[in-house]
């Protein structure tokens, strides 16, 4: 495990929008500073304490929280950091929103556990409804690893590079195991570490065998024109952290009509501006 300051960007390299645009997904190296990783531990530990009610940690059950980032101010700094938004932005465009957040924490598996199937695409019923070969990409999710996550078999993220083109992907027949298809590749992650993924590429998490109980925290943004899938509940105590750009990136709008023909001082925009997009 190696220690980095945090990522300082101004937005996609040509190198990584090539690697993006091949791979489907890029990673960040040191997108969180130490001492931020120590704090956003300290803040999912206290939720995991409030989801456990008092079970001790050995033994403790995953936890997998939809809609929590509206619960601790460490959380909604998280919207708009600035190793990483320049980068979706420039992937996605300003007229976009968090749709989408879950906080996981994964123990280690305990005895043996019979293999599934758990590689997917996300956007859920997007990808029936929509007709295309490729599908469009929609949204795209960053994952914020907390964890060492720097050797196979402690959860880590399995993704098949290139395949965010395919609409399809070919899984075992009934009775046949439960291999990975060729080409998966787990995410090595340090804590700190980021993963900004197309939301079309197959990826499925791996089992944690390690000794180390995985923390990592995900944030999917896509066009404000989009419904969010998460039901978001806001703190009063974290009301204060809401700056306009972050009022943009938990959904809010003018108007109807100002989320499909946004004003050109959309806080985003003017935000993107200037720092240098």
């Amino acid at each position: 495990m190696s220690l980095r300051e945090a990522t300082k960007t101004t937005g996609l390299t040509a190198q990584q929008r090539a690697a993006f645009d091949r791979d489907g997904y890029l990673i960040v190296r040191g997108a969180l500073d130490p001492g931020h990783v120590e704090r956003l531990i300290e803040s999912v530990d206290r939720v995991w304490a409030d989801h456990r009610d008092g079970e001790p940690v050995a033994g403790a059950e995953a936890l997998h929280l939809l809609g929590f980032c509206g619960t601790d101010v460490r959380f909604i700094e998280m919207l708009d950091l600035p190793s990483t938004l320049p980068l979706v932005v420039d992937l996605l465009g300003s007229n976009i929103f968090m749709y989408h957040c879950h906080l996981d924490v994964h123990p280690p598996v305990v005895g043996e556990k019979p293999p599934v199937w758990m590689w997917h695409q996300d956007g859920g019923v997007q990808n029936l409804d929509l007709e295309s070969d490729p599908r469009p990409m929609m949204s795209v999710k960053i994952a914020y690893f907390l964890t060492d996550l720097s050797e196979p078999g402690r959860g880590n993220f399995v993704v098949l590079p290139g395949s965010h083109i395919s609409n399809t992907l070919p899984r075992p027949e009934p009775g046949e195991p439960m291999t990975d298809p060729a080409g998966a590749t787990p995410v090595l992650a340090d804590p700190g570490d980021a993963v900004i993924f197309d939301r079309r590429l197959w990826h499925r998490r791996s089992d944690n065998r390690s000794e180390l109980t995985r923390k990592a925290l995900f944030y999917g943004y896509t066009y404000r024109w989009v419904r969010a899938r998460d039901e978001l509940f806001i703190d009063t105590a974290v009301a204060g952290a809401i700056t306009p750009l972050r009022e943009q990136l938990l959904g809010a709008g003018a108007s109807p009509i100002d989320y499909w023909i946004p004003e050109e001082d959309m806080p985003l925009k003017a935000w993107r501006e200037r720092t240098g997009g």
